[in-house]
């Protein structure tokens, strides 16, 4: 069921940029929720925040894909074999798909969640970093409060 969870995230990711990608041209903004929500299309050529290294392009694909595979190991380690450990790997593995995906076939990660408050925005992210981010927030508190 868990492993469900994770191909819908990714096709819901991929759907949800193909979408802003095709329908957007880049930098528009579309408002969702005065004062809260945008989509607004960029596109991210670097890593966690858009930060960028000139040249470092292959290692934005190489190195997720590496820690992809790792996840997988985990997932069958004797200290990740709880329900909530199981999800956030999961979780996290769906989200780093799919900016792979994105980064194989487009060389760059499409962003849009753009959340703002009085002025304030966040970063712009999509929906695979929302599943990464959750699923870390999750393995934590599995690693915390669950097996302390």
């Amino acid at each position: 069921m868990i492993k469900y969870l994770s191909v819908l995230i990714v096709v819901l990711d991929q759907l949800t940029k193909f979408i802003v990608h095709s329908t957007m041209n880049l930098y528009d903004s579309i408002q969702v929720v005065p004062y809260l929500l945008n989509f607004t299309y960029i596109r991210n050529e670097g890593i966690a925040f858009g930060i960028y290294f000139q040249g470092a392009e292959t290692i934005f694909i190489v190195l997720p894909i590496l820690i992809t595979i790792y996840l997988f190991y985990l997932l069958k380690s004797e200290e990740f074999q709880d329900k909530f450990s199981q999800i956030a790997l999961f979780l996290i593995i769906a989200g780093a798909v799919g900016n792979i995906i994105d980064r194989i076939f487009r060389g760059y990660v499409v962003d849009f969640i753009d959340f703002h408050l009085n002025g304030m925005h966040w970063y712009v992210f999509n929906i695979a970093d929302s599943s990464v981010t959750i699923g870390l927030i999750f393995l934590l508190y599995s690693s915390i409060i669950i097996n302390k």
